[in-house]
């Protein structure tokens, strides 16, 4: 290729920099010397910088330094590249292909170093030294480059190791999980870049690899440079010299925080579905065991409704009948034996009716209340008095305060709750045993207990004692529907009061109380 000067050589040779001796000096260098001007033109070649190029240092006097590596106008990106890198900064190394005079190629690696200004020479002097790189150790490093540069596009963290466990290399993402520079990796240990706690399982993976070489999969955490320490998967292999024998480690860290939490997520939601389902499948037992119970209870009801309403009907048509006859036989009905009984026939029949009546309005949230000032005391007595009156074979003890005993209340409603008590008391004790009815003034109440000497309660009993159709195994050849404990709680609750039962310290039986607030 024949040059070009792009001005006429200087018959007295070329003026070199102060700075840099004389030509001798330079060609005793055994590197090539490039000397270049201020506008980029090649002032001198050392001795050396002549045997690679082949060309004198007075044949390459102003050439630009594309046209002194011989790089035709097709090479237009390598001729680019010389041109920004001479234009700097500086210092900096560029490694690039020349074609020296013999057409030999020839693969040169440069430094640079901008000598300061001289007078008549704002821009100052550019030193090149160069040293010739064999072709394989640029193939070798060319692949290099290519192979990092793989790598470096890689958006997955990745690594390779020495035996000894240092760091031999990585890639751009690797660094930027670490948040640190290549040179703060390569050549360190797990111990010089992550916490102990961490360093210690690394150290022991990579360990177990090396005493079992091939492939490693497994889970573990990682601290990143932002402090945040993330959920990750270790994929590693061990990769062998030209011997055979494992020469060290590479790995790729796949980043699995999100999916981590997302598994996670979703088994929260698996454990609280599977927890409303159990509830939810408690609860419908629950409602199909009620609703059955309700079937049972309905049934029940039905047969002692039946039984209850056809015996007090059956025995006043007997009374009827007998009448009936003896108006036939023109006999006068004035047996007052046959009046009783028929009064006391349709008072049972009236009393399970509303006792019917007062279950259905209280299911339907329709049993008024009409509360006036009531003296509980003269009602208890009363009450007690009326009983005393029917019954006279039995015995009833009274207890009763001094002075009134003033409540809110609906007279006709307590009289019922009272007369309940009573009838139970009656129903359910031997004939010649006592009862005791007492009404006790409390803080801010009054409390009207009947306690009776009947066999009491099993604890079972007791807990079914205040629901509908409830009927104690005592009672089973007792007339009644078992509505009336029942219907006797829903009244003293509208009232605010309680009532509630108890077994009887020192003595058989039960006591049934209810409480009522003092009226205002």
């Amino acid at each position: 290729m024949a040059l070009s000067p792009s001005h006429p050589l200087d018959s007295t040779g070329p003026k070199l920099p102060s700075g840099l001796g004389s030509t001798a000096l330079l060609d005793a260098v055994q590197a090539l010397v490039l000397v270049l001007d201020s506008r980029g033109l090649v002032l001198h070649l050392n001795r050396r910088a002549e045997q690679v190029l082949g060309y004198t240092s007075r044949e390459a006097h102003g050439l630009r330094l594309e046209a002194l590596a011989a790089l035709a106008p097709e090479h237009e990106l390598e001729r680019a590249a010389l041109v920004r890198w001479v234009e700097g900064p500086h210092p900096s190394r560029h490694q690039s292909a020349w074609r020296a005079r013999d057409g030999q190629r020839r693969v040169l690696d440069w430094s640079t170093v901008r000598l300061g200004p001289e007078a008549g020479d704002a821009a100052g002097h550019l030193i090149l030294t160069g040293t010739e790189v064999p072709e394989r150790d640029h193939v070798v490093q060319a692949q290099l480059e290519f192979f990092q540069t793989l790598l470096d596009s890689i958006p997955n963290p990745i690594f390779h190791k020495t035996l000894d466990g240092r760091y031999r290399g990585c890639n751009r993402a690797f660094l930027e999980m670490h948040g640190a520079t290549r040179e703060a990796i390569v050549g360190k240990s797990v111990w010089d870049v992550s916490p102990p706690e961490l360093a210690a399982r690394y150290a022991a993976k990579d360990q177990e690899l090396f005493d079992h070489p091939g492939i490693q999969t497994y889970e573990s955490q990682m601290r990143f440079g932002s402090g945040e320490v993330r959920d990750v998967i270790f994929y590693k292999a061990t990769y062998n010299d030209a011997r055979g024998q494992p020469a060290g480690l590479v790995g790729i860290v796949l980043d699995i925080t999100a999916r981590k939490r997302a598994e996670a997520a979703l088994q929260k939601t698996r454990d609280e579905l599977e927890v409303r389902v159990h509830e939810r499948t408690a609860e419908l037992q629950k409602h199909k065991e009620a609703a059955e119970a309700a079937d049972r209870i309905k049934s029940e009801f039905l047969n002692i409704a039946s039984h209850e309403l056809r015996t007090p009907l059956t025995s006043l048509h007997l009374v009827l009948t007998q009448a009936r006859r003896q108006l036939e036989a023109h006999q006068p009905v004035s047996d007052v034996t046959l009046i009783s009984r028929m009064e006391r026939y349709t008072g049972r029949l009236t009393r399970l009716a509303g006792d019917l009546l007062d279950a259905s309005r209280l299911e339907r949230g329709q049993l008024h209340m009409r509360p006036e000032p009531v003296d509980l005391r003269a009602l208890v007595a009363d009450g007690v008095g009326d009983f005393r009156q029917q019954h006279p074979q039995r015995r009833v003890e009274l207890e009763l305060p001094e002075g009134v005993a003033w409540v809110e209340a609906d007279r006709d409603r307590l009289e019922q709750v009272l007369s309940n008590f009573l009838d139970n008391a009656l129903k359910y004790t031997p004939p010649d045993t006592r009862v005791d009815v007492r009404l006790i003034p409390g803080d801010g109440t009054f409390r009207v207990s009947v306690t009776d000497e009947g066999p009491g309660l099993s604890p079972e009993e007791h807990c079914l004692l205040f629901q509908r159709f409830q009927r104690l195994s005592s009672s089973i050849h007792q007339p009644g529907l078992g509505l009336g404990l029942y219907i006797s709680r829903e009244i003293i609750e509208r009232h605010g009061g309680t009532l509630g039962a108890h077994a009887t310290p020192g003595r058989p039986g039960i006591t049934f109380f209810f409480q009522l607030p003092r009226a205002r």
